[in-house]
């Protein structure tokens, strides 16, 4: 069973990666919205019977490609989208399985990094705080932080330049 509150900290929370996995799917924002709205009404309307066990995510993510193919196939442009959609999912696989071994290879060079200059990465870049704030976080100074900064940037930079290509390309 799904409350207001548990509902709204659900939209809240995947929206927006709903309306980007939606736009992957249709090709158009506007569908897309369409889509991710109708979802999320059809939720909201079985909240009393819906049970989702396992990733809030994935459930999400189901509901939002089977709701895109019905849609779709509503529209008259079956062939057409099929087609399209073939494409999208290879491309998807490719650009998942892509992402899983950047994943891994940033992960390596992240173990790479002297303590401290994967330290100050993470706490600017996952953690995406201030240069002033790492300073006080890790008692050092803004121009040591920067200077950590600066290696262990350009240390991932070596350590990716092979993925680096690849996107400049």
């Amino acid at each position: 069973m799904l409350d207001l509150h548990a509902f709204e900290r659900l939209f809240r929370e995947h929206h927006a990666h709903c309306l980007a996995f939606a736009i992957h799917y249709t090709g158009d924002p506007y569908e897309a919205e369409e889509v991710v709205q109708l979802v999320f009404s059809q939720l909201w309307e079985k909240r009393e019977t819906i049970m989702i066990n396992g990733s809030e995510r994935s459930y999400l993510f189901t509901a939002i490609r089977n709701t895109a193919i019905s849609q779709w196939r509503k529209q008259n442009v079956r062939s057409e989208k099929e087609q399209s959609f073939g494409r999208m999912q290879d491309d998807t696989v490719h650009m998942s399985m892509q992402a899983r071994e950047l994943e891994q290879k940033l992960h390596t060079a992240l173990e790479k990094l002297p303590e401290r200059c994967r330290e100050v990465f993470i706490l600017s870049r996952k953690e995406q705080l201030k240069y002033a704030e790492i300073a006080t976080v890790m008692n050092i100074s803004v121009k040591t932080v920067e200077n950590q900064m600066g290696k262990a940037l350009k240390i991932l930079h070596q350590e990716l330049r092979e993925y680096l290509n690849l996107f400049i390309l």
